[in-house]
């Protein structure tokens, strides 16, 4: 493994199954790795201290942004981002998934769901909603301990995802603001799985250059969900337009079951000049 990359990792410090320092020892060796929590940076300098690779990796966190189509998720790598303006904005999502998870909780009472803050809380091993990145996957958890549903992916089925019962959407800055901040800064802005969009193919590259002018930097064309054609396409956009093409498995334990870290589903494979290229721009500023 040691010329593999993972660029976009989840670990119990937001909605992943496995601290940072085991996630780490889970990566075993590798080129570069990079924890991107939601909404956190709390577990990096554990996880950074525990990582055996080639190289130091930045900071990293994922973001929900909004734009005119929707909502989307934005990686951010950096060697400052704990000490940026960016961190002030980070732990204003926090307190809106704070927000989001109460809201969550209401609602499941009204829909005679038993689920207690307290379950929640255990589930995501965090002592208030502050503490880390409580999110949705803690709520599937509760649910299939309860046995209101069959399996994590049935609890978002009939549930938790968009456009069921017990979603509700977070209040989220826009890539207008988020963007260009992070350019700013000399941060890496990447978008993640970008087939989440929900856009065209046709229309794809013509979203992607837009957000390119506000501070978009790169794209995770090697994600672990999309099959090889779908990561080729992704590829030529990306090159076609200049951005960074990253890649990496979005591991979140056993909250998404058979996905690995570094490898995803078996046959991902991110090679080193992926990781070099990222941390070549970062060097850049």
């Amino acid at each position: 493994m040691s010329a593999l990359c993972d660029l976009h990792l989840h670990s119990d410090a937001s909605d992943g199954s496995v601290t940072p320092a085991q996630l780490a020892r889970e990566l075993g060796h590798v080129h570069l790795g990079v924890l991107t929590d939601h909404d956190t940076l709390a577990g990096t300098s554990t996880f950074i201290g525990a990582l055996d690779s080639d190289l130091r990796p930045p900071e990293g966190v994922e973001l929900s942004l909004n734009w005119s189509g929707g909502t989307f998720h934005l990686l951010v790598y950096g060697h400052s981002i704990v000490t940026s303006e960016l961190a002030a904005m980070i732990d204003q999502l926090a307190l809106a998934r704070r927000d989001r998870n109460l809201e969550l909780l209401d609602r499941a009472q009204q829909l005679g769901l038993a689920i207690s803050e307290a379950e929640v809380l255990e589930a995501a091993g965090a002592k208030d909603l502050l503490a880390k990145s409580v999110g949705r996957p803690h709520f599937a958890k509760v649910l299939l301990d309860r046995g209101y549903v069959e399996s994590i992916q049935d609890a978002f089925d009939r549930y938790l995802a968009k456009g069921r019962p017990l979603y509700s959407p977070k209040t989220l800055f826009g890539i207008e603001e988020i963007g260009p901040m992070c350019a700013e800064l000399g941060l890496v802005a990447v978008l993640a799985h970008p087939l989440t969009l929900g856009v065209p193919a046709s229309s794809l590259g013509a979203t992607l250059r837009t957000f390119k002018r506000m501070g978009l930097a790169g794209v995770e064309c090697l994600y672990a969900s999309y099959d090889p054609r779908q990561r080729a396409q992704l590829v030529e956009i990306a090159q076609e337009l200049g951005l960074l093409v990253t890649g990496g498995s979005d591991f979140h334990g056993s909250f998404k079951p058979g996905l690995a870290p570094v490898t995803g589903y078996g046959d991902l494979r991110v090679g080193a000049e992926i990781g070099d290229r990222l941390m070549m721009r970062l060097s850049q500023g």
